[in-house]
């Protein structure tokens, strides 16, 4: 199947590129920003994401240079244009202005990606840093009246820089642009969600092996999701799920919880009223990043007394989550994000745990759009 890399640099929109990808029926696959070429043989495109550091920073993440040596096409996006122009000779520049939210686009060129756009579009923007001179081989495609160098390529080598986003809603013309990057890299429309269950199926049962999973689940669609994979892929008997009622939710929302769970077959289900831990661990504390480790850590501290009182043996068990792309990029759980908030299933404890391959999360590489089309399949 073909597919196309997502290189992450930290951006919070990595994963809706990956997202937008998959949607117009090509599989990708997020990688770090720093992953070494030769792992990147045998994709048939590279997108470079934003990111929020500037690439003139030292320390700032670098790709390896033999990507621009692969006779792969290349779109490059906001950072990822910016660490294009820095890596093949051109410049970059703090901007007079810090270009956040909607902007208008004129373009000169409409070709390559850009040839289904209009000549004026509104775009979304959101940097600081930009790009002052083109190297060597670029012409100008696109500029504002804050950034003059909006968007450039190469077009001999297919490499399309762009320093707003379109990935985003709020680049009406985005679509156009990715499904043209789709076109130029010549990737068959092959995958689709059917198909990635399945693969999805096949890690699980590689990944878990002889052992059983212990799922947190709260009745969302992301935790429903992952037990209903890990179910199908396992077995009933080897997917034993956890409900935890923390007590901050609506009037009669744990009936409403069982019973919906139940109706999708969660039958495996052990539900802990965990009211009074909550209210006591949360009395007096108003910071909302120490609640939400306060949180983390007790469901572990439940999830590890409920399993004891069954009498299950921590060798013979993983734990489960419904962990999503989102979860882990805004907890600043990939290499080069900035944190936004801990989400309760990225604690350190999770992450320590996640290291020595006790967890399990098998919908990391989705985001919630597909997750919610399945449970409707």
């Amino acid at each position: 199947m073909d597919k196309i890399a997502v290189l992450d640099f930290g951006g919070q929109y990595a994963h809706l590129i990956a997202n937008r990808i998959r949607r117009l029926g090509v599989y990708s696959e997020i990688l770090d920003g720093a992953v070494e070429a030769k792992k990147l043989t045998g994709f048939s495109g590279i997108i470079l994401s934003g990111g929020p550091a500037s690439v003139m920073a030292p320390d700032s993440v670098k790709c390896d240079m033999g990507i621009f040596e692969m006779s792969v096409p290349i779109l490059a996006i906001c950072y990822g244009h910016q660490l294009v122009a820095y890596s093949l000779g051109g410049e970059v520049e703090k901007g007079k202005v810090r270009e956040y939210g909607s902007a208008v686009v004129n373009f000169a060129k409409r070709e390559g990606v850009f040839e289904d756009v209009e000549d004026e579009e509104k775009v979304w923007m959101s940097h600081f840093d930009q790009v002052v001179k083109m190297p060597e081989g670029f012409e100008l495609v696109a500029a504002t009246d804050d950034c003059p160098i909006a968007a450039m390529a190469n077009f001999k080598k297919n490499i399309f820089c762009l320093q707003f986003h379109p990935e985003v809603t709020h680049t009406p013309c985005g679509m156009k642009i990715l499904e043209s990057f789709v076109e130029v890299t010549g990737a068959k429309r092959e995958w689709s969600i059917d198909s990635y269950i399945e693969d999805i199926l096949k890690e699980i049962k590689d990944k878990v092996g002889t052992r059983k999973v212990f799922l947190m689940i709260s009745g969302g669609v992301d935790s429903t999701v992952a037990f209903l994979l890990l179910d199908k892929a396992l077995g009933e008997g080897r997917v034993y799920g956890l409900f935890v009622d923390t007590g901050f939710m609506r009037m009669n929302e744990r009936n409403e919880v069982e019973a919906a769970l139940k109706a999708v077959g969660v039958t495996n289900l052990h539900v802990y009223d965990a009211s009074n831990e909550y209210f006591e661990a949360l009395k007096g504390v108003y910071e909302p990043e120490k609640k939400r480790q306060i949180i983390g850590d007790l469901f572990l501290d439940i999830q590890g007394k409920v399993a004891a009182d069954l009498n299950l043996n921590p060798d013979e068990w993983m734990l489960g989550q419904g962990t999503i792309y989102p979860d882990t990029i805004e907890s600043g759980g990939t290499k080069h994000a900035d944190k936004i908030k801990t989400h309760h299933n990225q604690v350190e404890r999770i992450k320590k745990l996640t290291e020595e391959g006790k967890v399990i999360e098998p919908l990391m590489q989705l985001t919630k759009m597909r997750c919610v089309r399945w449970v409707r399949n």
